[in-house]
């Protein structure tokens, strides 16, 4: 999340009341995103939404920031930091229409999202009007498709449809009266890889939801060869042990040497002289960071460019929110051991394997195999903090924030400069703040996502072995 201070609306006191009841002045606004996906299951788009942190007497509490403190988030960021230059879906209302698509770092960058379940919906006339003003994308939530509400359909737009417990019929009926419309469906509450082929063969073009975070019902039945590999250099890196076992496991993998030797000679090791061999590598590398790269590479090593795969962006994140939060408790190694468990805490995901296989191959210590295992301890506390901020959770973030020994705002904190990191990394290139806003392309349309597709062409990009050097620097 990024954030920034909050002001009060205009008309308002400097004063508002929190949940708590007591009096408390302007807090600090974060926003946070969660991926919207293709059909071939790459970032699109990202859906924001925004919290208020402030203090009362009862500790820092969460609460929904005012319409004007919203819009002067907006003024003060960086569209590129908190979408890598992808395009942003933002809730709204008429009244708050104008505070957020006349900014200026966000023109064209940011897809008007409408729900019409509440009054909104009953002036459809007044949102008709506003909208062909506008000129903005939109995106309408909630909206049945009836003679009264088809002219809102009246250009390239978005209509999202939450999935949730719905049959297959229902959603047919559903997608059928939108085919002929100029409009792409977003299939949301997508929760199972099950629902999210079901949308695909229905015809919903963009999917929100946590399924790529969860392992598939068909799990595997081990663990392949490489990714092996890399969780045996992971543990015995953790475990200190002498540096010919460590040179030993690159011998066996060519591969795995060639990413070394190229992560090596990136920019940020400042290397004057050549590396002739693993073993220099692995000396000037250090342990510590070669532990961060095994496992960070176990996201990547199928992939020639994971810059837009939800999967490793969320790992990028998660992991990184934990070890900045874990600096604030000032124990030796505790952010070393947490950047670990937030890696590890998805790897069921990226293998569909249990939990339990994966924990027992990586021979973790007492404290990390408690948190993964059985959520408890402090890891345990803050990778609950860290799942429930990913799901926008902010009351139950601050259930376990004692225990965790960081309070909510510097989790918050934590992830605004995690995700700055990971869009420092996964950014395309045609999403510089100085360039044109990308243009909204349609994604496209398949049945199913096939092995060799891709979503959109990308540009080409310079090696991630490169850029990572910012997920190894400590400030």
């Amino acid at each position: 999340m990024l954030f920034m201070s909050g002001e009060p609306s205009a008309g308002q006191g400097s004063k508002k009341e929190s949940r708590t009841g007591h009096q408390s002045g302007p807090g600090k606004v974060f926003a946070n995103r969660s991926p919207i996906l293709d059909l071939t299951k790459r970032v699109w788009a990202y859906a924001l939404d925004f919290v208020e942190i402030v203090k009362t007497k009862n500790g820092s509490q969460p609460r929904t920031p005012s319409d004007a403190s919203v819009a002067a988030f907006l003024d003060t960021s960086a569209p590129r930091s908190i979408t890598s230059g992808h395009m942003a879906f933002v809730k709204t209302n008429v009244q708050a229409l104008a505070g957020l698509s006349g900014r200026a770092n966000w023109k064209g960058r940011i897809v008007l999202d409408f729900d019409l379940s509440g009054p909104e919906g009953e002036d459809v006339v007044g949102l008709l009007r506003c909208l062909g003003r506008e000129k903005a994308p939109f995106c309408l939530s909630n909206v049945a498709l009836t003679e009264a509400t088809r002219p809102l359909f009246f250009s390239d737009s978005f209509v999202k449809v939450d999935v949730a417990g719905q049959k297959e019929a229902d959603l047919e009926a559903i997608m059928s009266g939108f085919r002929n419309l100029p409009v792409r469906a977003v299939a949301t509450s997508v929760d199972t890889r099950e629902e999210f082929d079901l949308c695909s063969r229905l015809g919903f073009e963009l999917f929100h939801g946590e399924f790529f975070r969860k392992p598939s019902v068909l799990t595997r039945s081990s663990i392949s060869p490489n990714h092996a590999l890399l969780l045996d250099l992971s543990a015995r890196t953790a475990q200190d042990e002498d540096i010919e076992t460590i040179e030993n496991i690159f011998k066996k993998n060519p591969d795995l040497t060639f990413g070394l030797l190229n992560l090596i000679r990136s920019a940020f090791f400042h290397v004057s002289k050549d590396v002739t061999s693993i073993r220099q590598a692995i000396t000037l590398l250090g342990y510590k960071n070669l532990q961060k790269w095994a496992a960070l590479m176990l996201f990547t090593i199928s992939h020639s460019d994971p810059s837009s795969d939800p999967l490793f962006e969320n790992v990028l994140v998660r992991a990184r929110t934990m070890e900045l939060a874990a600096g604030k408790s000032r124990r030796k190694g505790l952010g070393d051991a947490a950047y670990m468990t937030g890696i590890f805490s998805l790897v069921p995901a990226l293998f569909g394997v249990p939990i339990e296989e994966m924990v027992a191959k990586a021979n973790f210590g007492e404290e990390i195999r408690e948190a993964l295992l059985a959520g408890t301890g402090r890891l345990g506390a803050m990778l609950n903090i860290v799942e429930e901020l990913e799901r926008a959770a902010y009351e139950k973030c601050s259930m376990r924030t004692e225990e965790a020994g960081v309070g909510l705002e510097h989790f918050l904190s934590a992830q605004a400069a995690a995700f700055v990191d990971c869009s420092a990394l996964t950014a395309p290139r045609n999403g510089d703040e100085a360039g044109e806003a990308p243009p909204v392309r349609r994604p496209e349309q398949r049945t199913l996502p096939s092995s060799e597709a891709r979503g959109r062409e990308q540009p080409q990009k310079t090696s991630w072995f490169k850029r990572i050097h910012a997920f190894f620097h400590h400030p």
